[in-house]
């Protein structure tokens, strides 16, 4: 079944698609990951995850999925996701597979693999695009209907929407273009010419803050600065926070 804050809201004349933007970056030995979280009006909050057997963690999560949406672990390993299907129905084992992949690894190559296994081997699983980022490189799988398709850089950028970019599914909406395209746009020019981090990760807060990409659906909006452990989130109209270490 297809979780409420996946389908597309009809109101009136207008469709309204509850989805999520994401990106990375990385040049000169930083790495960024970026994302706006669109979700149904359900809680929301960060939370910090110790683990006995496994690798601590700071991840967004809500009332609506088990599991956990993205983050970063202590080890560097950070995920963002965002959904990608045709909305017939599939079981939300996304943010499962992500608690997992925070818990047990710490590089991108092992983790893309473990994605790839278990989308493979689950066929039912809601569809979706995962970016990935250690201390060295980025890397985005795609997932559907048991297909999968991936790529890994060590230095440039990724950004999706809500659809496929390798062609694993017809899915493209012109909602999800306009976002993709802005994201794409903004990380060029930033990767044109790479500024000092901290002007980096508020650059990427007021891209997160604008339209097209930001959206009356936002929910949580965020920036990791892989390399720093740093973590700058902000939750519905509340104040940006920074957390600083996992």
């Amino acid at each position: 079944m297809v979780p409420r804050s996946h389908l597309a809201v009809s109101t009136g004349m207008e469709v309204k698609e509850m989805a999520c933007t994401i990106g990375a970056i990385s040049r000169d030995g930083k790495i960024f990951l970026l994302k706006n979280f669109d979700f149904s009006v359900v809680p929301v909050s960060w939370a910090e995850f110790r683990c006995i057997q496994g690798y601590d963690h700071f991840a967004l999560i809500d009332h609506d999925q088990q599991g956990v949406n993205s983050g970063l672990n202590n080890r560097g390993l950070g995920l963002v996701i965002s959904y990608s299907d045709i909305g017939k129905g599939g079981e939300e084992k996304r943010t499962i597979l992500n608690a997992e992949i925070l818990s047990r690894y710490d590089n991108v190559e092992e983790a893309v693999q473990r994605i790839k296994e278990y989308a493979e081997a689950n066929p039912d699983m809601i569809g979706g695009n995962v970016i990935l980022a250690d201390p060295h490189k980025i890397a985005v799988v795609e997932y559907f209907g048991g297909k999968t398709a991936s790529d890994m850089i060590e230095e440039g950028y990724l950004a999706r929407a809500n659809h496929s970019i390798f062609g694993i599914v017809d899915n493209t909406t012109d909602n999800s273009q306009k976002r993709y395209k802005s994201m794409c746009s903004f990380l060029e020019d930033l990767l044109r010419d790479l500024p000092p981090e901290g002007e980096v990760i508020e650059r990427c807060k007021q891209r997160l803050r604008s339209k097209p990409i930001l959206n009356e659906n936002t929910r949580s909006s965020f920036v990791v600065y892989v390399q720093d452990g740093r973590i700058d989130y902000k939750i519905e109209d509340k104040e940006w926070r920074v957390r600083r270490g996992v």
